[in-house]
């Protein structure tokens, strides 16, 4: 329920990543989830911090607490995010990080997957990851938007399509008993003439324990940044947390407030765009997303079973 309306933003700049940022390494508290200690993101890094003014936050939009996960190993994952309000003096804000550099054509995916935790989030509208198309034509439930991770209304970890589709709850965004892992499908993304129907599934990390969640029937037939086209509109992955004074429609509709004392943190890391053929999607920076090509030979058994629709 992001509604992002058909500008998307009213003005976004991206700030850059500095060559003297300290890359000292701090702790998180998702270890299990492979986020075990956090760096500032660097060139390799496929977010970048929002900046200037949204419509769905009334601050000036900022990114400071926002960082790259690294493992147990030592190794920076590219894809992640690592967000802590708990890491600024300020917690009163509107945060905000975009992937701009790696727009997603819908029409090509068939899965997308990632790992995630959220931990003391109950009070506050934070989206630890979703997806926009450009432009986002409204009305919202048709729009194409894809809240993967969003806590709409405040207090209930969902997945939900701006009021689209079967919403369905993950889970406490204060406590998820542990990290999660993802799997969005999409029925014959490639067929312009199919329905296309969205589908997700909750797992613990492996994957396993999987669950059916949140679906969209007739996706691609649907939304106005798929239908009728052999390409889609160009999607980018964006995560935020909204604790500023008032907003749009979503922030009433998701019925956020101000929590100055809000201690929300999250994780996600692992992203990856598996395509309908097998071909890489990205290039450059954004090629830590591309899934490995969909095989029998690299398939595991746990996410042959999760994709089983």
């Amino acid at each position: 329920m992001k509604s992002l309306e058909k500008s998307c933003l009213l003005l976004v700049l991206l700030a850059p990543q500095t060559s003297g940022q300290n890359l000292s390494a701090a702790g998180t508290p998702f270890a299990t989830l492979g986020c075990v200690n956090s760096v500032p993101g660097d060139a390799s890094w496929i977010w970048q911090a929002g900046s200037g003014t949204w419509q769905s936050c009334n601050l000036g939009v900022r990114g400071d607490i926002g960082s790259m996960c690294v493992d147990a190993a030592g190794k920076a994952d590219p894809t992640s995010l690592f967000v802590s309000l708990p890491s600024t003096p300020d917690r009163s804000g509107c945060f905000a990080w975009t992937a701009e550099a790696c727009s997603v054509d819908f029409r090509r995916v068939q899965r997308i997957e990632f790992d995630f935790d959220a931990a003391s989030c109950g009070s506050v509208w934070a989206a630890p990851l979703w997806m926009s198309p450009r432009p986002w034509d409204g009305p919202a439930p048709t729009s194409g938007e894809v809240d993967f991770v969003e806590a709409c209304p405040v207090g209930d970890l969902r997945t939900n399509f701006a009021t689209g589709g079967t919403e369905e709850s993950i889970g406490n965004p204060d406590n998820l008993g542990g990290p999660k892992h993802m799997i969005m499908t999409l029925d014959n993304s490639a067929a312009v003439g199919a329905a296309g129907t969205l589908r997700t599934k909750i797992c613990d990390l492996g994957p396993t324990n999987c669950r059916d969640s949140a679906f969209y029937p007739d996706y691609m037939s649907t939304v106005i940044s798929t239908r009728g086209q052999g390409h889609s509109f160009p999607y980018i992955f964006l995560s935020d947390i909204w604790n500023g004074y008032g907003g749009d429609s979503g922030w009433t509709g998701c019925k956020a407030g101000n929590n100055p004392n809000s201690a929300c943190q999250y994780a996600v890391r692992n992203i990856r765009v598996y395509t309908d053929d097998g071909s890489p999607m990205f290039s450059g920076k954004c090629a830590a997303l591309n899934g490995i090509a969909d095989t029998p030979a690299v398939r595991s058994e746990a996410t042959e079973t999760a994709i089983v629709v």
